[in-house]
């Protein structure tokens, strides 16, 4: 099937944008001397070739908008946890970090140097315009920042396509901000940012870090690959050109240096350092509740024995019976409610029976799911989560490219008339 030739001013979209239209793609004029190969005479029209990378306006790109909103949303955790200033006043202060996030995001990026840095692929090698190889509907503009540009000639599909691009990347800058707001919150309740970086530096924690970076880095790999294995989209040629030009070869050092250079940065930018002892926690977090429910099913017992007199403790089997178990299963129980340090209780008295319920009441109170403690179900249990935060971002991120790949199928060329044979 053959395939049209791109002029300027032709629609295009990005897999990272998150404005909902397209842009233009124009000719670059510090890449080209001539621009003499012009679509039906008009001089607007020049057909674009690989030397032609930038468009007419800037988009709104995902990346920077990911990093300043998982800073902004670090902060407003922070603050949100402190409270110094009352709910009402910290609420408008944190609404205007994350609205001052998102418009420094906006207003600082810029498309120009990434797109510069990039490739066009499946150009048309063997058709040259003005000396340099052209382009087609076919081809692909990869971008620095790690975006895929598409050329779109209808401009109804690429509206359809770049609304649907922009609410996927919209929903993963979503999760990244309210993952970050959550991982500073629990910084703030569990001493702060500059308690929490200190930990990183440790050496353990520096090594925890790394450990958890590769483990997010290896996961969101892999999340990828069976993602684009997806046999429904085995036959959409845009869906599989696109994972052509993202395939990366890490046989190559140069490919290993700049994937390790932005994990790296967007780890450091971001505040929030994976950690690989937050996948240890689900050891700890099993542990801790089945330590609650046996506190809570001990103590049940002990209160059904709260009306009981001395008398009648010291004749009831069920008494006996409880005393010798937790000696056996609960020493730590047992030596609380133990008169002194040496005593060997065999029978159970209404103040053992008390300090009992007392003690048992003191751990579970411990162990309630509440931020304010450190080491308690909820806040590691949040750990767990964030780690898993970036499988979340990345299966929005997948969806973005699924979305090009099923509106760009849909583009008419038929008003391009100069074509390539396939």
């Amino acid at each position: 099937m053959s395939k049209a030739y791109i002029p300027q001013n032709t629609w295009v979209v990005c897999t990272f944008q998150e404005n909902t239209g397209p842009q233009k793609l124009i000719a670059t004029k510090y890449e080209r001397k001539q621009f003499s190969i012009l679509y039906k005479g008009d001089e607007k029209l020049i057909f674009l070739t690989i030397g032609d990378r930038n468009i007419k306006d800037k988009f709104i790109c995902k990346k920077p908008m990911n990093i300043a909103m998982a800073i902004g949303g670090l902060i407003v955790g922070i603050l949100l946890a402190s409270n110094p200033l009352g709910w009402i006043v910290t609420g408008i202060l944190c609404a205007t970090i994350l609205i001052a996030s998102a418009t420094i995001a906006i207003v600082t990026h810029d498309c120009t140097a990434p797109l510069k840095s990039g490739k066009w692929i499946n150009e048309k090698s063997n058709v040259t315009f003005d000396k340099q190889k052209a382009i087609t509907e076919a081809s692909m503009l990869t971008c620095d920042s790690g975006g895929i540009l598409q050329p779109i000639i209808s401009y109804d599909v690429a509206v359809q396509a770049a609304k649907a691009i922009a609410f996927e990347n919209m929903k993963e800058t979503a999760v990244t901000t309210v993952a970050a707001i959550a991982t500073g919150f629990f910084m703030g309740k569990g001493g702060g940012f500059l308690k929490a970086m200190k930990g990183v530096f440790t050496k353990s924690g520096f090594l925890f870090t790394v450990g958890g970076m590769g483990a997010t880095y290896a996961m969101t790999l892999y999340q990828s690959k069976i993602m684009r294995d997806n046999e429904g989209y085995a036959n959409n040629d845009i869906y599989q050109r696109m994972n052509k030009a993202d395939e990366k070869d890490f046989t190559d050092p140069n490919t290993v240096a700049k994937e390790t250079g932005e994990t790296t940065k967007n780890t450091v930018l971001s505040g929030a350092p994976p950690s690989v002892k937050d996948l240890a926690n689900v050891v700890q977090l099993y542990k801790t509740g089945k330590i609650i429910i046996e506190d809570k099913a001990l103590k049940a017992q002990f209160d059904q024995l709260s009306k009981m007199n001395k008398v009648q403790l010291r004749n009831s089997p069920r008494a006996r019976a409880l005393i010798k178990s937790i000696q056996q299963k609960r020493p730590d129980v047992f030596n609380e409610i133990k008169r002194s340090p040496n005593s060997k209780p065999i029978r159970l008295r209404p103040q053992m029976r008390d300090n009992a319920i007392s003690h048992l009441n003191d751990e579970i109170k411990k162990n309630k799911w509440s931020p304010n403690n450190e080491n308690s179900l909820l806040t590691k249990g949040a750990s767990i989560v964030l780690f898993f935060v970036p499988l979340i971002g990345g299966y929005f991120s997948e969806n973005a490219r699924r979305k090009l790949a099923e509106n760009a199928v849909n583009d008419d060329t038929s008003s391009i008339s100069v074509r390539a044979s396939s």
